[in-house]
Parts: structure tokens; C-alpha cells; sequence
């Protein structure tokens, strides 16, 4: 995997587009569409309505004297909510992915386990990554939550679901576990590619957690 980060320069006012992929409360994951690198966008205020995988979405980048995050420095921080500008076409889309898919040697996010310590990140290395499944993932109710289960490269992975909207729905439901047909049920898409984040530190170490469960484009 590549060992620098190339994201925006967070430039104060200038605007940003992003591509997402993730949101949640207080900030988005998705893809710059100007460099074309991963972006982790950042604000304080709740959007209107919630973002969904692959609307675009603007907004203006504030000044900050916030020192980078090694855990996450693609971040950046946005004025405000940004507000949503539309969608891209399947194909569009997958010109901006493909170049972002993790590499097919090496470990995910350029580490084995689960969970890094935080004091030996540097901030070199990308936090964030797509991966391509052969085979839909599997959910299953953890001690910290759904679990997502999936093959890569001929190694099984586990992770925890970091999607919180996904896991409301699931507790709607209320399966300990879901197969791939079940997903594809339950999203109205089969899933091909997970979004693979890492968090910000807790007790002293970062973890991977799976931020979305994406269609093949």
C-alpha cells in the first residue's frame, strides 16, 4: 500500500466537493473530486438531511490550528453542514474508486490485527481504504455491536460494523446474523466493496472498523 498521504490542502475558505461514501453525525467520508484522494470532512452542525453513499456534497473549509491527526489525516474542517449538490452516474463513480481499491499484497491499511497502537502512527499512510469482495460479507451480533465477516486476498477478516444507520435498521430486524442474500434483501443492492476506516485512538489504539457496505459500480 502506498506510504503518503495526498489529500487537500486545507486552505481556508476554499471550496470542497466531496464524493461520499460514509456519514454520520458531525462529519462524512468520501472522496475529494478535485484530487481525487480520500477526504475526511469534518463539521459541527447536523446536515438538513441525511448523506447516502455517492451524493456529492460542497462546502468551505475553515481555518483551524488543530495540529494533524496521524489517525486520520486526511481530515479536514469544514465551516459548516455542507450541503448536497446532486449525484454521479455508476460510472463516474467507479472512475474515482478504482484508483482508491487497496493494492492486492500487503496487509489492510498497512498493518495485520485489528487495532494499531496510536503512538506509532505518523500520519504517512493512508486511514482509510476500499477493498473489492468476491463473496457478499456476513453481519453478526458482537459483544461491541454487529460484527462484518468477510474473505480478502484468502484471509477471513472481522471487523466492527461502524455504520450506525445500517446497525438501527439491523436492530429493527433483529437477526443475530445476516448472510450476503440477506443484505442484498435488506440494502436493495449486493455488496462488492467495503469501506475499511480507521478510528480515532481509544485506550491507546486506533482500530479498523467497516464504515460501509458499497454496490459494485
Amino acid at each position: 500500500m502506498r506510504t503518503e498521504v495526498s489529500y487537500r490542502v486545507g486552505i481556508a475558505g476554499a471550496e470542497l466537493r466531496v464524493l461520499v461514501l460514509a456519514a454520520d453525525t458531525g462529519g462524512c467520508v468520501g472522496v475529494d473530486l478535485d484530487s481525487g484522494a480520500f477526504v475526511r470532512a469534518s463539521y459541527s452542525a447536523c446536515p438538513s438531511e441525511p448523506f447516502s453513499s455517492f451524493d456529492v456534497v460542497t462546502g468551505r473549509i475553515a481555518a483551524s490550528s488543530r495540529p494533524t491527526d496521524a489517525s486520520r489525516p486526511e481530515t479536514v474542517e469544514l465551516e459548516e453542514a455542507p450541503a448536497q449538490c446532486g449525484r454521479l452516474s455508476e460510472r463516474k463513480v467507479e472512475r474515482y474508486l478504482a484508483p482508491l481499491r487497496h493494492p492486492r499484497r500487503g496487509p489492510l491499511l498497512g498493518f495485520a490485527g485489528r487495532a494499531v497502537p496510536y503512538w506509532t502512527l505518523t500520519g504517512d499512510r493512508p486511514s482509510l481504504t476500499i477493498v473489492d469482495v468476491a463473496t457478499g460479507p456476513q453481519l453478526r451480533r458482537g459483544p461491541a455491536g454487529y460484527e462484518c465477516r468477510f474473505t480478502w486476498q484468502g484471509g477471513r477478516h472481522q471487523y466492527v460494523l461502524g455504520d450506525r444507520r445500517l446497525a438501527a435498521q439491523l436492530e429493527e430486524v433483529s437477526w443475530p446474523r445476516y448472510s450476503g442474500r440477506d443484505l442484498q434483501r435488506l440494502l436493495g443492492y449486493r455488496v462488492r466493496r467495503l469501506l475499511i476506516v480507521l478510528t480515532p485512538p481509544h485506550e491507546g489504539y486506533c482500530h479498523k472498523v467497516v464504515a460501509a457496505l458499497l454496490p459494485a459500480t
